[in-house]
């Protein structure tokens, strides 16, 4: 099967803009010319690429994937013009790191201004993509170094350990748990729980953990992410579980309490890299020092959630 570029980019173009008069003025070119570049991808690849609906072209889920798989590469050939200047002026390539949105905020700024405190010609791109992504890029050597949480299978990526991370409950900061100074599953029976989607670690920690005790969580609403979950949290709508990445974006924010779960329950993240990758000082250094920042992150969430005396 041979890929035409350039109907690669009419389809790029398509989903963006989600009509062919918009793609085509985007790409300079004619309605008929874009249509055909679309029917000769489709015809390429085997698949309808997309279905209308009234004006708009919506991509179908074949289409949807394909059109994922399409961007790694277009990634690729920005990853390759970006380090064309760093080539010609000799400058070291940034970091390239990944990781989930959680992490990144509530985590990797801290690893990034440590680091760059030592190294002040520190250059780096993050990028955050879905967990269920973060193995395929790695994999493809789109980025030095990701970050995961466990369990994390593809025979291109390397994985070691990153660290692991105690479990929270996160609540509204006037509950009447929030006297209590750590909550176990049983505690937590009757709440309405705020989850994140199945399939999710922490949607699969809470569904075990309540088995174990022979119950089910009354699973108020579902998100998309752990940030959402205390979002909610924060609004009153129910509790969540948490590793304490999420928690510490809310350390100073009265309408949340953190405490820890009981008996204690560990989540692991992994360093991800690719396969066969060089030795690099510099990578080497950087995850040791995001280790250390976990460590402060979680140092200060237990405080958080450890106060010095229970409410009455």
């Amino acid at each position: 099967m041979k890929l035409n570029l350039k109907a690669l980019l009419a389809m790029r173009a398509v989903i963006a803009d989600g009509t062919v008069t918009a793609a085509a003025q985007r790409l300079h070119r004619t309605q008929p010319v874009v249509s055909r570049l679309i029917a000769q991808l489709e015809s390429s690849v085997g698949f309808a690429l997309f279905r209308r609906e009234g004006r708009r072209l919506l991509p179908t889920p074949e289409g949807l994937a394909f059109y994922r798989e399409t961007e790694r590469a277009f990634s690729a050939l920005s990853e390759i013009e970006s380090s064309a200047p760093d080539i010609r002026e000799r400058r070291e390539a940034p970091l390239r790191i990944l990781a989930q949105s959680h992490m990144v905020h509530g985590l990797l700024h801290v690893a990034i201004g440590d680091f760059f405190r030592r190294n002040p010609a520190f250059r780096f791109s993050i990028e955050i993509r879905q967990r269920e992504y973060i193995s395929h890029w790695i994999a493809n050597r789109q980025f030095d170094v990701g970050f995961a949480p466990k369990p994390v299978e593809h025979p291109q990526v390397e994985t070691q350990p990153f660290v692991k991370v105690p479990l929270f409950v996160v609540m509204p900061g006037e509950h009447p748990l929030s006297r209590k100074r750590q909550l176990s599953v049983s505690d937590l029976v009757k709440e309405p729980i705020i989850a994140t989607r199945p399939g999710a670690p922490l949607r699969k920690w809470l569904e075990a953990m309540f088995s174990e005790v022979g119950a089910s969580p009354q699973i108020r609403g579902e998100t998309f992410t752990a940030v959402s979950a205390c979002q909610l949290v924060s609004q009153g709508l129910g509790v969540a579980l948490a590793d304490p990445f999420v928690p510490s974006l809310y350390l100073d924010n009265p309408a949340i309490c953190i405490r820890p779960l009981s008996p204690k329950t560990e989540h692991e993240y992994l360093v991800l890299r690719p396969v066969g990758h060089s030795s690099n000082q510099m990578v080497e250094e950087f995850i040791d020092c995001a280790r250390a920042a976990s460590r402060q992150v979680v140092e200060k969430v237990v405080r958080r959630a450890s106060p010095s005396s229970p409410r009455r």
